[in-house]
């Protein structure tokens, strides 16, 4: 964990700090019928052919805003073009329709988080027909058109981190300095013998693949006899479809069937959603999951001295999203190149960093028989560092 702090806060100043991070670009953003473009570097802004694109789920999300950051700063230096193209609603109709679009523009690359498990192969195969290169990242897409997917890191981890974060958040019990909440889940869960702790997941969409992946290795993580007859094996879940307002609608829920001790909410709209709903209804629910220290600094202890429980969201966690977003750039490049192909045993190097090398992708507790390159590990936004990170992230 050490060691991936000194990566993330290096992995940050180089990527952008001296930037303002949140939904900002070198250019001004202007929108289509269909979703929202924002072009960089090299080349007229009026014509993408050759142009690298990233595209996200939909616009104005900030976790794809700051991908794109990434990916634009190290398409900017290879004195390449970026373009930011994602459409208005989180839909794989929408995305199959620009997708359509940017094969006929002869774009050079597609980067792209999916809104679902089905619906692209036959986009895909008229993409990868064209000899456009196509990387996934944050959601998977079919292995058999993606070069690679760029994870944030083991899904199996981050499932795992946020059971672990919602039962000690249940119980009071501070994030552990030491960073092993496994260590004090185990430790609080064999004195306790209150009432079966019940754990609610606020997600995006039903059929997203990442969020999915996340929920799947949270029920793995439950199995583990350390919970067994303290927390229970069933997750309430509801979707949100990463929309603030039908998030809004699903946290209320929450609070008025108030059968949940605590919400697990791994989508950034929906934890700010739900941070807003259980501070403004005073519920005594309480919140973790993966956010923004910026979105979610009204919900959040502030300084190391704060109590913790007095905020809806003692911690959460997420990692650099901007740094992914330029593993993803890099990883893009690397197949154009021909020093990558995505096959296991390949890697690519990304300057100031490291090797990153291809993996079989494990999600859903198996995999999807493609490779995934993972950027890191869960980072953990507490009492003790909130301070440092809502002006960075």
């Amino acid at each position: 964990m050490k060691k991936f702090k000194k990566l993330l806060a290096l992995g940050l100043s180089i990527s952008m700090i001296a930037s303002a991070l949140v939904g900002c670009s070198t250019s001004q953003p202007t929108t289509g019928g269909t979703g929202t473009e924002n072009t960089s570097t090299g080349g007229s802004s009026d014509s993408l052919e050759g142009a690298h694109v990233f595209m996200f789920k939909s616009t104005g999300n900030t976790f794809g805003d700051l991908m794109f950051e990434g990916f634009e700063e190290y398409m900017k230096a290879k004195g390449l073009k970026a373009v930011y193209k994602s459409p208005a609603e989180t839909t794989v109709a929408a995305q199959v329709q620009l997708l359509d679009e940017l094969i006929t523009q002869k774009v050079a690359s597609i980067t792209i988080s999916t809104n679902g498990d089905a619906g692209y192969d036959e986009v895909f195969k008229k993409a990868k027909d064209a000899g456009i290169t196509i990387t996934s990242i944050d959601s998977a897409a079919s292995p058999d058109y993606r070069t690679t997917h760029v994870n944030q890191a083991d899904p199996n981890d981050i499932g795992a981190y946020l059971v672990q974060a919602a039962v000690l958040i249940t119980l009071g019990i501070d994030y552990p300095e030491d960073g092993d909440m496994k260590a004090a889940v185990t430790t609080a869960l064999s004195s306790y013998s209150g009432d079966e702790i019940v754990l609610g997941v606020l997600s995006a969409s039903i059929d997203t693949p990442v969020q999915n992946s996340w929920i799947a290795a949270m029920e793995v993580e439950l199995k583990d006899s350390v919970y067994t007859g303290k927390v229970s094996p069933t997750i309430d879940k509801k979707y949100g479809n990463d929309d603030l307002t039908e998030s809004t609608t699903q946290a209320q829920a929450f609070v008025a069937e108030n059968k949940v001790n605590c919400i697990i909410s791994p989508t950034t709209v929906g934890i700010a959603a739900a941070g807003q709903t259980l501070k403004s209804t005073g519920s005594k629910i309480k919140l973790t999951g993966l956010g923004l220290p910026s979105e979610m600094q009204s919900f959040m202890p502030s300084a190391a001295s704060d109590d913790a429980f007095a905020s809806v969201c003692p911690y959460m966690m997420l990692w650099d999203v901007i740094h992914l977003g330029a593993v993803s750039a890099a990883s893009t490049l690397a197949t154009i190149n021909g020093s990558f192909d995505g096959a296991v045993g390949s890697s690519f190097q990304m300057e100031a960093f490291r090797e990153y090398p291809a993996t079989t992708y494990e999600a859903y507790d198996n995999g999807d028989g493609g490779t995934a390159v993972l950027a890191g590990t869960p980072y953990v936004f507490y009492k003790g560092n909130m301070a440092d990170w809502v002006k960075k992230l």
